[in-house]
Parts: structure tokens; C-alpha cells; sequence
């Protein structure tokens, strides 16, 4: 199959890291077309194209916004000349609105890489997205609570669910250098590691991570909190993290996380929130314990004590005695479960191979 993958760029976040695993993965048996919207050259549009696949045309448009006139007749233009077998797109679905109406010699998928309400930006547009996932576009959903959420807002049932995927993490060679960083950062020699890999946004909602945190610490529980992740040192957040104790790092993003999941003891999302977090599936590939809110497709992922720690709700209270759980039941909790646990079921293969499956046997 020839399989053009629409998405606005390879910056650093979930669903980009998604698109550019999925790709090569695909690229193994398939003619794989990795185009991106924005202007490359923007300051962190590119991210993640160092690791695409040779295997992989990759193709930029140089739009300085993702949903101007400009871009969509773009995008049109590109189908029309490349004439692929598959569009798959990660963007807003508008997108895909000329190239469905006007070339209709491929098949035209969209993958929603949040629940549903999140990915509609314009309510007014609810009736027409309804008529072109009905009709011309077929729907993909990341995870169980995603698809429930689509069902909800179009009231169509025609989605299908694909949960993320993730390559395979592998140390690289800054992990002797993380160690010695990390060594420095403890203030006991038995502190627990935990690590949160998210940018700071709302839906993170990283101002429960950080009160909470503030509880363990005063407890003088021996631990320490790295952040990982961008818009930490932003003017914003100013007030949030300027007064945070020591034993809480901000340490911005990275391109060697699983050098830091190797050396932790516990992954920690507060997110209000999700369609399926990548960083979660890092880390669980890595064999790290996760400790989670129930924010979106992560109930579907963390059983509660057997995969993970879940918090009930997104409360102070109940997300500080999830934690503390967690280090009282750590020495009993197989990690080696973990990693067998992410191969069989969100491993890129095993995800790339539901999609193929899925363009093959569409039927829209």
C-alpha cells in the first residue's frame, strides 16, 4: 500500500511521538509518505524527524499555520499529485474536508488522538465533522474511553478503537551521565525516583502533582520528583513552580527518557484529561511502576495494584494516598509483568498491525 501520514509537525508531544513510530513501523511492508504541515524550520516543529526511518519520504509544506486556506488547498494539491492508496491523518479532521469532497480515488482515515469534545475546536462544526465520519472519513480512536466519547458526541458507532502504541525505548549513551545526574539530584541515598514526562498544560495538571508532592516531602518520605518536559520556564507557570522545595526538579524536555525511566522507581501522571498517554506506555515498557489519576484511556491501562496504581479520583487526598501505597507496596510488585504486559498489548507492532489491518478492510 502507498499510506500518505497527514500531521501538522514531529514536535515534542504524545501524539507526534505516535506518528513517527507508527510510520517506520508501517514503512517495514508499505509505501510510507510522512508529511507535515507546519514550517519545519519553526523552533521545535521538528522534534522527532531525527528518528524517522530512511524507508520514509518524508515531505514538509512550510505552512506557518495548520488550518489556513493556504495549508488546506495544500494538502488537497499533495493527495491529487501523490495519489495514495490511504490518507491517514492526526490533525484537525477539517484537513481532510477538500480532499474527501474532491479526490475520491483513496481511502480517508483520522485517527483522534483525544476524546472526542477535545479534537472538536468549533462547536458549530459538530453537524458537518458528523456527516464526513459518516460518509467519507473513516474514524480511529486511541483507547476505550475515546471511543465511548465519539459514540457520545456524534452518535454514530462507526468509530474504530486502536489503542497508541509505542516503539520499543532503548538506553542511550547519556545513561551513565543520567545516573550521575540523578545521584546529585537525591538528598538521601535511598530516594525513591519518581519521574513525570508531560509538558505543562492544563490538562496535565501538574498543579496537583506539585501540592500533593509537597505532602510526601514533608512527610520526609525519601524521595525526589523529576519533571521532564517543555513549558516548565514559561512566564505562565512562574508562580507554580518558582517556590517548589528541593527534592522537585524541572529539568525541560529530553531526548533520552527511557535513560531516566531506567533509573526510576516510579512514573507519576495528575492529568485531568487524556486519550491514551505515551508517556505512560514508556514507561511501562520500561518496567517502571505507574502512579496515575483516572484521566481518560488510562483506567483501560492501569488495573488498579496489578498494572499500576490508579487514584479513584483527581483529589489531593486520594492522589497522596495512591502514592503512598505505591511506595508501601512496592517490593511486591513485579515489574517484570510490566514489560510483558506493554509487548502484548501496546507494543507499535502489535498497533501497526491493527491498522493495516484496518485500511485494508475499510469499508467508507
Amino acid at each position: 500500500m502507498k499510506i500518505l501520514e497527514l500531521h501538522y509537525s514531529t514536535s515534542w508531544a504524545g501524539a507526534e511521538r505516535v506518528v513517527v513510530d507508527l510510520s517506520n513501523e508501517l514503512s517495514h511492508t508499505n509505501e510510507v509518505i510522512l508529511c507535515t504541515i507546519l514550517d519545519d524550520s519553526l523552533p521545535g516543529k521538528s522534534y522527532y524527524k531525527k528518528d524517522l526511518s530512511p524507508n520514509i519520504k518524508y515531505i514538509n509544506l512550510k505552512c506557518q499555520r495548520g488550518l489556513q486556506i493556504k495549508a488546506l488547498w495544500k494538502v488537497y494539491k499533495l493527495i491529487k499529485n501523490l495519489k495514495p492508496d490511504i490518507v491517514h491523518a492526526h490533525t484537525d479532521l477539517m484537513v481532510l474536508f477538500l480532499p474527501a469532497l474532491l479526490y475520491r480515488k483513496t481511502k480517508y482515515f483520522h485517527t483522534l488522538h483525544n476524546l472526542a469534545n477535545k479534537c472538536l475546536k468549533r462547536n458549530y462544526l459538530k453537524d458537518i465533522y458528523k456527516l464526513f465520519y459518516n460518509k467519507r472519513i473513516q474514524a480511529i480512536t486511541i483507547s476505550k474511553v475515546c471511543l465511548d466519547s465519539y459514540i457520545q458526541l456524534y452518535h454514530l458507532n462507526n468509530a474504530i478503537k486502536i489503542d497508541n502504541g509505542r516503539s520499543q525505548l532503548c538506553p542511550s549513551n547519556k545513561i551513565k551521565e543520567t545516573c550521575d545526574e540523578i545521584k546529585k539530584l537525591k538528598l538521601h541515598p535511598d530516594d525513591k525516583i519518581f519521574v513525570h514526562v508531560a509538558r505543562c498544560a492544563e490538562a496535565k495538571n501538574q498543579s496537583l502533582l506539585v501540592s500533593t508532592f509537597k505532602k510526601i516531602l514533608d512527610e520526609d518520605i525519601h524521595a525526589i520528583l523529576l519533571m521532564i518536559g517543555a513549558n516548565y520556564d514559561n512566564p505562565n507557570n512562574k508562580a507554580l513552580f518558582s517556590n517548589i522545595p528541593k527534592g522537585m526538579y524541572c529539568l525541560g524536555t529530553k531526548n533520552n527518557i527511557c535513560d531516566y525511566l531506567l533509573n526510576a522507581d516510579f512514573f507519576i501522571l495528575s492529568s485531568l484529561w487524556e486519550g491514551l498517554p505515551i508517556s505512560l506506555l514508556e514507561a511501562i515498557s520500561c518496567g517502571v511502576i505507574p502512579i496515575c489519576t483516572p484521566a481518560g484511556g488510562i483506567p483501560d491501562v492501569i488495573i488498579d495494584e496489578q498494572k499500576g496504581f490508579l487514584s479513584p479520583d483527581f483529589t489531593e487526598n486520594n492522589f497522596y494516598k495512591t502514592i503512598k501505597k505505591a511506595i508501601q507496596k512496592e517490593s511486591s510488585f513485579e515489574r517484570k509483568n510490566l514489560i510483558t504486559y506493554f509487548q502484548e498489548n501496546y507494543s507499535m507492532q502489535h498497533c501497526a498491525n491493527l491498522y493495516i489491518k484496518t485500511f485494508k478492510n475499510d469499508t467508507v
